[in-house]
């Protein structure tokens, strides 16, 4: 039975595909933005967003954006976070203003910055001082960057629980500097918001 269902989502994928490639893509890009939002297809919007970026040359700057940021939605909404996280990175470099990947990055990374201190205070209470001093390096680069991606989303929409993750991400890492110079950065990166991805 399981290797039925394999079979005919196997074709499926491969009908969908081949019709792709044959679309123009005017049509495809139109039946990427109907499909994008509905809940029961988020694997059909997958595999057309998926053709669309094979195409992209044929896409105009907006257009791929647009299908970035969406396609690292679908994946996250899917449980498939390791796939959608070069796509919101894409986005980002596509359209650095708009702070909704970065939202979504801050808090994928968070998640893992937490395993990390649980890990720091494993090793420090084992009192095994290279490897914490080796562990604390990496966690304060990791967090740094974390931050950076929560403060961009916080600087966009302000929420007290991005505020709250930005302020363990400087505590935990004893980054006192961050956190004195926090206001300054965040209307700074305030100035060039985009709240909604355009489509054209």
């Amino acid at each position: 039975m399981k290797k039925i269902f394999l079979i005919t989502l196997l074709f499926s994928v491969c009908i969908v595909s081949v019709f792709a490639q044959n679309q123009s893509i005017k049509d495809l890009y139109w039946d990427y933005t109907v499909i994008r939002t509905t809940e029961t297809e988020k694997q059909k919007a997958i595999e057309i967003a998926l053709s669309l970026m094979k195409r992209s040359s044929e896409l105009n700057a907006k257009q791929v954006a647009n299908v970035s940021y969406h396609l690292g939605r679908l994946y996250e909404e899917t449980n498939q976070m390791n796939l959608a996280i070069p796509y919101y990175e894409k986005s980002i470099q596509l359209t650095p203003g708009y702070y909704v990947p970065y939202l979504a990055l801050g808090n994928h990374y968070f998640k893992d910055c937490r395993a990390m201190v649980k890990k720091l205070n494993e090793v420090a209470d084992a009192k095994s001082v290279a490897m914490h001093g080796k562990m604390t390096e990496d966690y304060n680069k990791f967090s740094a960057k974390t931050a950076a991606y929560l403060e961009k989303a916080y600087a966009c929409d302000p929420d007290d629980s991005t505020k709250k993750m930005i302020s363990y991400l400087y505590q935990s890492s004893k980054n006192n500097e961050a956190e004195k110079t926090f206001d300054v950065r965040i209307k700074k990166l305030a100035e060039n918001c985009v709240t909604l991805l355009d489509d054209e």
